[in-house]
């Protein structure tokens, strides 16, 4: 039996400068705490055309330098929906940065403090991996009875394969 799939694609932007990151403390939707710069892929953009389009509007930073690391996603097996997210690193930029954006507060925050900071945990996992240089696929399986990430694998330059459980 064929059942038909919703794909919906995303991208997430990961800014550094000076040891810092830039994250975002969200205003609206479904991502509490901080997350970096990030949206939805509009039709017909290419992902990396979506990626600095995102940047620009939420920050006000023109990438220069932007190079994908990762891909990531849900999977809600009940609702047949896959979110799809490419992950991206921007290492130069141009502009000044707008603090008080549409989707937030922006600023920048010391790497050496993120694991302190109040971000998602799935989030997290793929920022540090790739603040550790890896590529890497995440997947995570959506549980719609409680309404929460259920389990989850991780597979990464690093790793050959991680199983995560959110629970």
């Amino acid at each position: 039996m064929t059942h038909t799939v919703n794909y919906k694609f995303w991208n997430l932007i990961v800014v550094l400068k000076d040891e810092k990151i830039l994250l975002i403390e969200r205003n609206k939707g479904d991502f509490g705490g901080l997350v970096p710069p990030g949206g939805k892929v509009e039709f017909p953009e290419t992902f990396i055309d979506s990626a600095i389009r995102e940047l620009k509007e939420e920050s006000g930073l023109t990438a220069i330098d932007i190079q994908q690391h990762g891909l990531s996603g849900f999977i809600n097996e009940e609702k047949k929906e896959q979110f799809i997210f490419v992950d991206y690193l921007c290492t130069s930029f141009s502009g000044d940065l707008i603090e008080n954006g549409p989707e937030g507060k922006s600023a920048w925050y010391p790497i050496s403090k993120i694991k302190d900071l109040d971000i998602k945990d799935d989030i997290k996992l793929r920022i540090l991996e790739l603040l550790k240089g890896n590529l890497y696929e995440y997947q995570m399986f959506w549980d719609e009875t409680k309404n929460t990430v259920g389990s989850g694998f991780l597979k990464s330059s690093k790793y050959i394969d991680k199983n995560i459980n959110h629970l």
